[in-house]
C-alpha cells in the first residue's frame, strides 16, 4: 500500500479516487448491482487519465467492492458475505517441467526482423540513455587506463565498482562491504549462478505467475522444475500461497523479483518485502531476488530491495545496468550472502571474469553523479510513456480491455476482452507489422492467453500510436 500523507489520506490520487468511491458505495449512492461510470466519463468527471480510472476501478475490484463484466464495464458487488467452501482453493504447488525454449526463442526471433514495429521486447528506447557520454567515457578509458582495460580484472570485479555499488546500501538495515559484492556478465548470468548455489537439477524453484520468460528458460536449461506462485499487480507475489509451499518443503528456493516486476509491474510494500524475508528465514529456504528494474521505480523512495532486510544472508541479490543504461555492456553484480564462496567457484567456471574495460567505465559514470542524474530522467520518461501508451491502448482497443499500469520498468500488462486470445492476436499483429509477446509464454503451462505484454520503453510517437492502433483493430476483429 502507498504511504499516507500528513493529514491521513493516501499519497496516490488513484487511491483518494477509491476512498472517495468506496465511500459512495458503502453510503448507497452505488446500490448492488449497479454499473459504475465508463472509464471515460469517470476521467473527464475527476480530471484523470483513464489509465488513473483504471487502477482506481482494478483496486476496488481486488478490495470486493465491484467486479468486472467482460464488455459490459464494472458493477457494484453484493457486500454479502460469500458462501464458505467446503475446503480451501488455491494452486496445488505441485512441482512442473518447464519447456517453453522454442516457443519463446521463435518469438524473440522475430523482434530483429527490420519490417515489425518492436512492442515486444523489455528495452528502454535508445533515445533515453546517455549514449554518446557512455561512449566518450569507455573511450576515454581505453586512451588512459588502456593496461588495466586490456588485462583480466579480479574474479570478484573492479574494486573501485565494487565499492561504488557497496556505498549504495548504506542506508539498508544489513549494509554490505565491497567484499560481498561480485560483478558479473548480466543480471541473468548472477541468476543462473544464484540457481545453482541454492539447488542441483531435479529440484523445484518457485517463481512468481506470471513470471519473467527468461527466467523460465534459465530454469528449464538448469533442468529445474518449477512451483509458480500467483501474483498481483497491486500485492506481488502471494506470500500465504508462498508460506504453504515452503512448510511442504517441495521447493529449493524462491526466483522473485520485488521492484517493478516483469511483466506485472508491481512493486511490493516494505512490509511485504519484510515478510518474505522473515519467511525464507524461518524455513531456511533461500531466496534470490531479480532487481534489474528496482533503479526505474518511478517512486525510487518504494524501491528499497528485499536484500535490504537479509541478516541472515539468505537472500542472493542480482542486479545489471542492462536496462537502465546500456544492455551491451552485459556487467551485473550480484550480492551472495553467505553462498559467497560457491558463488566464486561456480563464475569462475562459467566465465573466470567480467569484462574489464566496461566495468572501469561504470565506475567511472557512478562516481561522477552521472548515473543518478540519469535516473531521474530515465523514470520520468519511462512512467510518461508507460502512461500515454497505456491510454492509447485503451482509446484503440475493444471495450473490456484493462491495462495494467506499472509502478517502474517499461512493459505494460494488457488484459483482452473475451474471446481475444494472445497467441492468436500475437500471430495476426506479426502479418500486420507489429511485435509483441503473448501472456503465454509467462507461464510455464502456457496460461495467460487472455494478456499481452507491451513495451513501452519507446516514446509514444505516431509510429507507436499506429501500431497500437493496428493491435486495437486485429482485437476488434477478434473479439466479434
Amino acid at each position: 500500500m502507498a504511504a499516507l500523507a500528513e493529514d491521513g489520506r493516501p499519497n496516490y490520487l488513484y487511491e483518494r479516487i477509491c476512498q472517495r468511491l468506496e465511500g459512495q458505495i458503502s453510503g448507497g449512492t452505488y446500490a448492488p448491482g449497479e454499473q459504475l461510470p465508463s472509464l471515460r466519463r469517470m476521467s473527464r468527471l475527476f480530471g484523470v487519465s483513464v489509465t488513473t480510472v483504471m487502477q482506481c476501478y482494478r483496486k476496488l475490484e481486488a478490495d470486493g467492492y465491484v467486479e468486472a463484466r467482460p464488455q459490459s464495464g464494472f458493477f457494484v458487488r453484493s457486500r454479502e458475505p460469500a458462501a464458505v467452501p467446503a475446503a480451501p482453493s488455491g494452486p496445488d504447488l505441485l512441482p512442473t517441467e518447464v519447456g517453453l525454449s522454442e516457443r519463446v526463442l521463435e518469438r524473440m526471433a522475430l523482434h530483429r526482423e527490420p519490417s515489425l514495429l518492436r512492442l515486444g521486447i523489455a528495452l528502454p528506447a535508445i533515445d533515453v540513455q546517455p549514449v554518446q557520454r557512455i561512449m566518450r567515457t569507455l573511450a576515454d578509458v581505453s586512451r588512459h587506463r588502456s593496461m588495466d582495460a586490456w588485462d583480466y580484472m579480479h574474479p570478484h570485479g573492479h574494486e573501485a565498482l565494487r565499492h561504488l555499488l557497496a556505498r549504495r546500501s548504506l542506508t539498508h538495515e544489513a549494509p554490505l562491504s565491497p567484499e560481498e559484492v561480485f560483478v558479473t556478465s548480466g543480471c541473468m548470468e548472477a541468476m543462473s549462478i544464484a540457481v545453482r548455489c541454492i539447488s542441483r537439477p531435479g529440484d523445484a524453484i518457485a517463481v512468481e505467475s506470471p513470471a519473467y520468460y527468461g527466467t523460465l528458460l534459465m530454469l528449464e536449461a538448469h533442468k529445474r522444475r518449477v512451483v509458480e506462485i500467483p501474483a498481483s499487480q497491486h500485492d506481488g507475489i502471494c506470500l500465504d500461497t508462498l508460506e504453504r509451499a515452503f512448510a511442504r518443503g517441495t521447493v529449493a528456493g524462491c526466483l522473485f523479483s520485488a521492484n517493478a516486476q516483469n511483466p506485472l509491474g508491481f512493486t511490493m510494500s516494505d512490509t511485504a518485502k519484510r515478510r518474505i524475508v522473515a519467511l525464507s528465514a524461518r524455513y531456511g529456504i533461500p531466496l534470490i531476488e531479480n532487481d534489474i528494474w528496482g533503479d526505474t521505480v518511478y517512486d525510487p523512495g518504494l524501491a528499497t530491495p528485499a536484500k535490504a532486510y537479509d541478516s541472515a544472508g539468505l537472500v542472493i541479490y542480482c542486479n545489471s545496468f542492462s536496462k537502465t543504461l546500456v544492455p551491451g555492456f552485459r556487467v551485473g553484480w550480484a550480492l551472495p550472502g553467505r553462498f559467497l564462496r560457491r558463488f566464486q567457484e561456480i563464475k569462475l567456471l562459467t566465465s573466470i571474469t567480467s569484462p574489464s574495460p566496461q566495468q572501469i567505465a561504470l565506475a567511472r559514470l557512478l562516481e561522477s553523479g552521472a548515473y543518478e542524474q540519469h535516473l531521474i530522467e530515465l523514470r520520468g520518461c519511462l512512467e510518461r510513456q508507460a502512461r500515454e501508451t497505456g491510454e492509447a491502448i485503451l482509446d484503440a482497443f475493444p471495450e473490456g480491455t484493462a491495462v495494467e499500469m506499472p509502478s517502474g520498468g517499461c512493459v505494460l500488462w494488457v488484459r483482452l476482452p473475451a474471446g481475444v486470445g494472445a497467441e492468436r492476436l500475437f500471430e495476426a499483429a506479426v502479418e500486420a507489422g507489429v511485435h509483441i509477446f503473448p501472456g503465454t509464454v509467462f507461464s510455464s503451462g502456457g496460461e495467460f492467453d487472455d494478456c499481452i505484454r507491451v513495451n513501452v520503453g519507446n516514446p509514444c510517437s505516431a509510429a507507436v500510436r499506429a501500431g497500437v492502433g493496428k493491435l486495437g483493430r486485429l482485437a476488434g476483429e477478434l473479439a466479434a
